[in-house]
């Protein structure tokens, strides 16, 4: 009886060659667009106190009430896989003190995996990447508000090549959103008997929270609700107005969505989502917005933040064909060896050759002389290296199809004088 075959987990992906160059390419890209923003790389632990995501992103948010990836309990505490970074890097720079550095605002980039227990479907994975930015201050102005979503916006549209589009509402500092809170309740509360269970949950939790519902019938009961911006103090009023003023002047194509709350409760002020400007109806590739109290929740002190995610699985497959052929090709290779000696010797010669800076690799003992020259054309090699069975080499330029035949030196004299320039 066969052994039985082991699959991946459900709503994961597994990357090779092609695909797995794009998902790295698209890193050192996007990692590379941030510094040129003022960020440093950072990076935090796959898994964390349980108790963070829940302090943090709120009770009524999704990731906390559907979507954690919970660890079974070992020892005194309980851990769950990051479902997002802003967490994890607000708890990294309270503990490990960066906010006492003397250059802020502080500005962090990542990319990397996070995980979420949700039903797999297209676009929506357990597993997936995720790249963005934090903006942490004691206070965080308009230059760092717009800096941060005009990076998101860049990021978009160097991943697809295209334009991208944003959706954008200002949710107003504490005091505008308690009062508009109450609004809302006073709003649903009469109507809530008919709506989903989820909004009967939010309505007791965050009844702005019921805003970002997506049954249908609930999204038209939700048109008739109060606007935020007839909720905003007059600081908050001025401030979003200068906002949308300089996105006018910059030449950023923006659409100021009222029903736009993001899916966590830490937001405040500003918060968007950006868009494949070609494919609007897909959705949203990321979004991000402003943020305060959450370092204070955790220990540290009363900073304010604003960063932004986007969705890298999501990217990659808005991708144009052409693009994504490009960002996936192999780079050619420098050197195919075919090993006639077998017995280790060539593997000095590969080494030296390596340490020159060029790429090499080897053809299998199982494969004839044919077939190793159709797997150096197929990995677009630059030159063949033959050591025959005699202690002689050859070597040949793929390009010009000549060869060399003769000593080891001579020919890899030959060869360093083709391929180095």
């Amino acid at each position: 009886m066969p052994n039985e075959m082991i699959k991946k987990p459900r709503g994961t992906l597994d990357f090779f060659s092609d695909d797995a160059r794009r998902l790295y390419g698209l890193e050192t890209k996007l990692l590379g667009l941030a510094e040129a923003y003022g960020c440093e790389v950072c990076d935090v632990p796959m898994f964390e106190e349980n108790k963070l995501f829940h302090r943090t992103t709120g009770e009524s948010s999704d990731i906390v009430t559907k979507e954690t990836f919970d660890l079974a309990r070992k020892g005194d505490k309980d851990y769950t896989l990051r479902p997002e970074f802003t967490a994890g890097v607000n708890r990294a720079v309270v503990e490990n003190k960066l906010y006492t550095l003397p250059d802020l605002p502080l500005r962090y980039s990542y990319f990397g995996p996070v995980f979420r227990y949700e039903r797999p479907q297209a676009g929506r994975l357990r597993e997936f990447h995720q790249y963005g930015v934090e903006f942490l201050d004691q206070k965080i102005d308009l230059d760092a508000s717009l800096d941060c979503l005009l990076l998101s916006l860049k990021a978009v549209e160097a991943a697809l090549g295209r334009k991208g589009a944003v959706k954008l509402n200002f949710l107003g500092s504490l005091e505008s959103r308690e009062n508009y809170k109450k609004a809302l309740k006073a709003y649903f509360e009469p109507r809530i008997s008919t709506m989903c269970d989820d909004c009967k949950r939010r309505l007791v939790l965050n009844p702005l929270r019921i805003l970002d519902c997506k049954v249908p019938e609930d999204q038209e009961v939700a048109k008739g609700a109060p606007k935020i911006q007839d909720y905003l103090t007059a600081e908050d009023r001025e401030e979003f107005n200068h906002l949308l003023k300089a996105l006018d002047e910059i030449g950023v194509r923006y659409e100021v969505d009222d029903g736009l709350v993001r899916g966590l409760d830490y937001y405040t002020g500003l918060v968007w989502e950006i868009y494949d400007g070609d494919h609007l109806d897909v959705g949203a590739v990321g979004g991000g917005g402003k943020y305060a109290n959450l370092m204070a929740s955790i220990g540290g002190p009363q900073f304010e933040g604003i960063g932004f995610s986007l969705g890298v699985e999501r990217l990659l497959l808005s991708e144009d064909e052409e693009r994504s052929r490009v960002d996936g090709e192999r780079k050619p290779l420098d050197v195919f060896v075919i090993d006639l000696i077998r017995d280790g010797s060539v593997l000095k010669v590969g080494e030296d050759l390596r340490a020159l800076g060029l790429s090499l690799t080897y053809a299998s003992f199982g494969k004839g002389l044919g077939g190793a020259f159709k797997m150096a054309d197929r990995l677009k090699a630059r030159a063949v290296l033959i050591a025959q069975k005699d202690g002689s080499y050859s070597f040949k330029d793929m390009e010009s199809r000549k060869q060399v035949d003769g000593t080891k030196e001579d020919v890899l004299k030959s060869l360093q004088e083709a391929l180095i320039k």
